[in-house]
């Protein structure tokens, strides 16, 4: 037989035999545990964060070997944990118990001294007395004898930057970042070298993505002026100011600075938003009952950011429709007309009645503050054993301030509101009184990720100049219901007649703390105290008792706004009056 034939036979041969022959068995996963001892300033929690041993542990190891490298890796980690919390001179130890059931992966760790910042030191080059004098209260962001954080130098880092961009540095750089550790002081010296760049100013801005809207439009937006020194701050509230006005998608600005020149070109490029929007919401309060409301939007209606609101809504005890039109850049840049027309249909345990009401406000915001006056009409028909119409004509003047982040779901900033409206009547009622009212919200961050906020708020009314009974009863003061004090059904949180009925204030005060729990992307939890009242008299603090609510609710979040389910009880429930919870469905948080 040839050669290359038994070559043949005896490569199948063994290709059979490797086939056929015993298989070595699959190796079983190792499961195993990790122990980290308690360590000061959180360093448990840190250390945990980036362990292998603690993330991978769902998905073990085949060998003790892979386990043991898996042990070595997190040991390098630790010390670079450690080491950006300064804690240089730690030691690491990391052992593999494998006769124990499950094994067992245990670290020995003596973190040894913290280190602490010495004084830090800022170079500019080329100097800048100017420009240094700038940034020293941002250099002590680094605080001599403070524990050292590499997150702390970065962030300093990246705060002397802006500090110098929001000064009339456009392109500041940094050359270069020293951080040395001195094991015999146990300080850390943080040397920063910056390049300051050139002073420049604002120069020539261009336009991009515009094709529905008008520049003319855009161009009373912007923060800046040509000519003005050159500061991001402004920058950014030109986006926002872009964004706010609803017709953008997107707003994207980026500064053109040319090595040595002395402005930059602001190129703002923008990609229109849909024009038009339709709404849709159900609602259901035990006390109000089930409701619904649909809206229609159309930005930009007539080429120059004009913008027409439809609304209307209907529930078992309320129906309204209304109208708004917006026109901006009346008179002068970013000021605003307003024209609204509102009819209103109301039905409660008090009174029937019916309005319309129109009216003009003028808006104008100055730095984060808009103020607004105007003039309005409201007609009514009430009726309450006996009917009365009145004709009003009213000066309302208005000031707004809001630094909260998101209007659906604030999670930090603040608000505030005032209103005070002289209503005087046309015909021969005689109806003369002043409405003021003011009113706040806070948002409070618990945690770094938002995902536990405190919220609060207050408002305080009054009715001036007029007595009780000369006032529209569906003008007077009540509180009670979703909007005010949970607990008590609406209207009812106030002073009552022999009936049992509202009878209705000239004072009210109503406010709410609530804390907010997102537990995950989709699900929230909420619980809430609510106090206040309606009162006869204007000083309700010193004559009337205040009811209070509480309660808990659960939130579902979508992208327009949570769906609010609240339950409520009254703490100072009257028997025969006062329910013994209430039950509140919408979208949208209670504030």
């Amino acid at each position: 037989m040839p050669a290359s034939q038994v070559r043949f036979l005896l490569a199948l041969c063994l290709a059979v035999a490797v086939c056929l022959g015993p298989r070595p068995g699959v190796a079983a996963p190792m499961e195993y545990t990790v122990d980290i001892p308690p360590l000061p300033e959180d360093l448990t929690p840190l250390l945990a964060s980036v362990s292998d041993c603690v993330g991978l542990r769902e998905n073990p190891p085949d060998s003790p070997g892979l386990l043991r490298k898996r042990m070595r890796g997190d040991v390098e980690s630790f010390a670079r944990a450690l080491d950006s919390r300064g804690y240089f001179q730690a030691s690491i130890e990391g052992e593999l118990d494998t006769q124990a059931r499950p094994a067992a992966v245990r670290f020995r760790i003596d973190p040894g001294s913290r280190f602490v910042f010495a004084r830090p030191e800022l170079i500019l080059r080329p100097a800048d007395p100017a420009a240094a004098s700038l940034m020293s209260d941002t250099l002590m962001g680094i605080q001599t004898g403070s524990g050292y954080s590499s997150g702390t130098v970065l962030d300093v880092e990246t705060a002397l930057l802006e500090r110098l961009k929001e000064y009339g540095h456009p392109s500041p750089a940094l050359i270069s970042r020293d951080v040395a550790a001195d094991h015999a002081t146990r300080e850390v010296h943080v040397t920063y070298v910056v390049d300051p760049g050139r002073a420049a100013t604002f120069g020539e801005t261009e336009f991009s993505g515009l094709e529905t809207i008008s520049e003319a439009f855009v161009a009373p937006e912007l923060a800046w002026s040509a000519g003005a020194p050159y500061d991001r701050r402004l920058v950014d509230r030109t986006r926002e100011n872009l964004i706010r006005t609803g017709l953008f998608r997107s707003v994207r600005i980026d500064p053109i600075h040319q090595p040595g020149a002395d402005s930059v070109t602001m190129r703002v490029s923008l990609l229109e938003a849909p024009p038009r929007t339709v709404r849709a919401g159900l609602w259901h309060y035990s006390d109000l009952g089930l409701g619904a409301g649909l809206g229609w939007t159309h930005r930009n209606i007539f080429g120059a950011g004009q913008e027409l609101r439809l609304d209307s809504s209907v529930s078992e005890k309320l129906q309204q429709a209304g109208s708004e039109l917006i026109l901006p850049n009346m008179g002068q840049p970013r000021q605003s007309l307003g024209l609204t027309a509102r009819y209103k249909s109301e039905q409660t345990d008090v009174y029937d009645a019916t309005n319309l009401i129109l009216s003009a406000m003028v808006r104008r915001p100055l730095s984060e503050l808009e103020v607004g006056y105007g003039l309005g009409y409201r007609l009514s028909r009430v009726d309450n054993d006996e009917v009365r119409t009145f004709n009003l004509i009213s000066t309302p003047l208005i000031a707004e301030f809001s630094s909260a982040d998101n209007p659906l779901e604030p999670t930090t900033g603040l608000t505030l509101a005032a209103r005070m409206e002289p209503f005087a009547s046309i015909d021969q009622s005689g109806t003369s009184f002043v409405f003021w009212d003011v009113s706040g919200r806070h948002y409070l961050p618990l945690t770094r990720d938002k995902s536990l906020v405190l919220a609060t708020r207050g408002r305080y009314s009054l009715l001036a100049g007029a007595s009780r009974e000369s006032i529209p009863e569906d003008m007077l003061l009540y509180a009670g219901g979703g909007g005010s004090i949970r607990g008590y059904a609406y209207q009812y949180a106030g002073q009552l007649d022999e009936d049992d009925e509202p009878l209705g204030g000239v004072s009210a005060v109503d406010f709410s703390a609530e804390l907010r729990w997102r537990i995950n992307r989709e699900y929230g939890f909420v619980i809430f105290g609510d106090g206040g009242g309606a009162f006869s008299g204007r000083s309700p603090a010193e004559k009337e008792a205040y009811f209070w609510g509480t309660g808990a609710g659960l939130r579902y979040y979508t992208p327009i706004g949570p769906i609010r389910l609240d339950v409520a009880v009254p703490l100072d429930r009257r028997d025969g009056i006062d329910d013994p919870f209430q039950l509140y469905i919408s979208l949208g948080q209670a504030f």
